[in-house]
């Protein structure tokens, strides 16, 4: 690099070297392989014209008369060398394709049946979805990391480049190869063009992970399911085994196809048709055609034919695609044989992971979730509805210790899930039911006043929480409704006229009717302006239906009425406003009655075994639900979310309740006992 030298006369002449070009810096770690540049030709000593050059800012540095203790020979130089820019680069960048294929051993583990039985979050989902089954993740995220794989793959048979380049800022740059210049390595190697200003990092060759990983996941498909079953494989099987798996390494050599790679001499039409023929004695013949497919693409590669490189990793992608799908229909006939057994053993395998993993604290915050459900129903003076009691109802404290713990979770659950959740959980809600593995299950207490016991259903209670702000809204909507369809005395209104009214703001609100508490007030703080615009203008437009059908107008709404609605829901329908607490806690109530009904007595006085309770959706059906004084026309909505939250409680106190049932678990005293 050139540059034009005024004159300096009282500085000294830089010397000849300082453009030469910047060594490369990298974080460490990437712990790259430092690389050497050409030096710059010297210029001759003596010039027709004394023109010292232009001094470099950041080159050596002459700081003149310093002070004695500052920097010294015991404290260092006082020269400063300048230094290339350091780039804020990640080694695991979204924009750096990943070393081994997406679909590899490790992410097939968790399929495993060892990996399926020692999961809790995945036992305890299958309580509540019997059909269960795990699919194929298809996140955008997840695509689109795989498309930059093959891609990259793609890339690399092709030219042979691996490089990805960054701008000093660390951004995405368009590639700017550097094979030329850096060898092979096994570690990153950086570049920097200072003149480009980019810096570009070659990777890794990935052929052989790739081929390496592919044989592996290959052999992992096609062993025998007895092999990682309760039942041992017979000779025979574990013979055929490993004939087949000793074909299959013999015309798949990872090492003998790089090579062959390298000099352009491998034909994949042979491997694939080996392959193609291994795959079909051991998939499910719905996944015939997929494999048909796929031989033959790669029919096409071989010598004379029309494929490409490109069609050659397309097959490969193809392949590994299959064999995915070939796991997850093992595990899925895994799982739906072995369901009976998780099913029968779910409490215990809870109680006990449950135990392996409790925080210091013990069960504190359960401790007191409880406690205050109990104090709750001691300090109830009406008592609790119930049709299967010759009264009709049952009062709390004429109950025998275990019955009272039993209804203070049904209520501790119910007071949970109508706990109002944050605003921001309404826009990010959680997946309920997706298996996690062993490494990623939810913390304990995940959530601020979740009890510890909770940590397996904290997103499905949350979930539910945002159901029951739903039924908030919809009653108060209703509620609004009904005062000024009645508020002439000459006016009158049936159940149907109700029920017609719900179904409109049903359709005008069918994302989520809660959101109307969180319009104002600076309840949405966390929230994006523009998602609370929306949540507003919903609000606006159920407010306007309300009042155009108060008057059973169907083209036109008075503006009074309309003004009335509007002060009155901007007053009420609020999170925290005086009228909406009432009219939830009502609800509240209303739900727990039907939570009563439906799920106690779970087991009488006589400790009638718990594991006899059915799991399954609409055991209970024929309960009839408890009487809804106010609420007749939600009667369909309490049922539903009643009932839910009765199969929620169920499964919770099969696991639980020996616990909550011993000595003093709901005085202090029992605290440091459990520790």
């Amino acid at each position: 690099m050139d540059y034009e030298l005024p004159e300096l006369p009282l500085k000294r002449k830089a010397d000849d070297n300082d453009d030469s070009d910047q060594q490369p810096m990298w974080p460490n770690t990437f712990r790259p392989t430092t690389t050497t540049t050409k030096r710059r030709p010297r210029l001759p000593q003596r010039r027709p014209s004394k023109r010292p050059c232009i001094r470099h800012p950041s080159d050596l540095q002459d700081f003149g008369i310093v002070s004695n203790t500052d920097p010294g020979p015991l404290s260092g130089s006082l020269l400063q060398l300048r230094r290339p820019p350091t780039i804020p680069i990640d080694a695991s960048s979204s924009h750096i394709a990943a070393p081994i294929p997406p679909i590899n051993r490790n992410t097939l583990k968790e399929l495993d049946l060892d990996a399926i039985i020692r999961n809790p979050q995945l036992r305890h989902d299958l309580l509540f979805d019997p059909g269960l089954q795990f699919r194929p993740t298809c996140t955008r995220r997840k695509a689109e990391r795989a498309d930059r794989y093959w891609a990259a793959i793609t890339t690399e048979l092709e030219t042979g480049c691996t490089c990805v380049s960054f701008d000093v800022r660390g951004k995405p740059h368009p590639t700017v190869c550097a094979c030329a210049h850096i060898s092979t390595s096994t570690v990153p190697v950086v570049a920097y063009s200072p003149t480009l200003h980019v810096a570009t990092l070659r990777m890794p060759s990935r052929i052989r992970a790739l081929l390496d990983e592919f044989l592996e996941v290959l052999l992992l498909v096609i062993q025998p399911l007895s092999s990682t079953g309760a039942a041992p494989a017979g000779p025979t099987q574990q013979h055929e085994h490993v004939a087949q798996a000793a074909y299959i390494r013999a015309v798949f050599d990872p090492a003998l196809i790089e090579q062959e790679l390298k000099h352009k001499l491998f034909d994949p039409s042979s491997l694939f048709r080996a392959i193609g023929l291994t795959l079909q004695g051991h998939c499910a013949p719905m996944r015939d055609q997929a494999v048909e497919l796929m031989v033959q693409l790669a029919q096409t590669c071989a010598p004379g034919g029309e494929g490409t490189k490109a069609d050659a990793v397309r097959a490969v992608r193809m392949c590994m695609d299959i064999l995915e799908l070939m796991k997850l229909d093992i595990a899925n006939h895994q799982l739906q044989t072995l369901r009976p057994f998780l099913i029968r053993t779910a409490g215990q395998f809870e109680l006990r992971s449950f135990k392996n993993r409790k925080n210091a604290l013990g069960f504190q915050k359960t401790r007191e979730w409880l406690a205050a459900a109990h104090n709750s129903l001691l300090a109830r003076s009406e008592p609790i509805p119930h049709h299967l009691y010759p009264a009709g109802h049952l009062r709390y404290r004429s109950l025998q210790p275990n019955q009272q713990v039993y209804l203070a979770t049904l209520k501790g659950l119910t007071d949970l899930i109508f706990t109002s959740p944050s605003a921001s959980n309404l826009t990010t809600l959680p997946v309920s039911t997706s298996p996690l593995n062993q490494g990623s299950l939810p913390p304990i207490s995940s959530l601020p006043g979740y009890p510890e016991t909770s940590y397996l259903d904290t997103a499905r209670i949350l979930l539910l929480s945002i159901d029951a702000v739903d039924l908030s809204a919809l009653y108060m909507f209703l509620l609004l409704f009904r005062q000024l369809r009645l508020s002439n005395k000459n006016a009158s209104m049936d159940e149907s006229e109700q029920s017609k009214m719900k179904r409109e703001i049903r359709y005008i609100g069918s994302a989520r009717l809660g959101y109307a508490f969180y319009c104002g007030g600076g309840r949405a703080d966390d929230v994006d302006a523009e998602e609370v615009a929306k949540w507003r203008s919903l609000k606006e437009s159920v407010v306007l239906q309300i009042a155009m059908r108060a008057r059973g107008s169907t083209g036109s709404v008075d503006e009074s009425v309309l003004s009335l609605a509007q002060r009155w829901a901007e007053e009420n329908i609020q999170h925290g406003a005086a009228l909406e607490g009432l009219l939830r806690n009502r609800l509240r109530d209303a739900v727990f009655h039907a939570v009563v009904a439906r799920a106690y007595p779970g087991r009488d006085a006589a400790a009638v075994g718990f594991a006899n309770l059915d799991f399954a959706p609409g055991s209970r059906s024929s309960v009839p639900p408890a009487a809804l004084p106010g609420v007749d026309v939600l009667q369909d909505e309490i049922s539903a979310l009643a009932e839910n939250i009765s199969r929620l409680a169920r499964v919770h106190l099969n696991t639980y309740l020996s616990v909550y049932e011993s000595a003093n678990f709901l005085d202090r005293e029992g605290e440091a006992a459990d520790r």
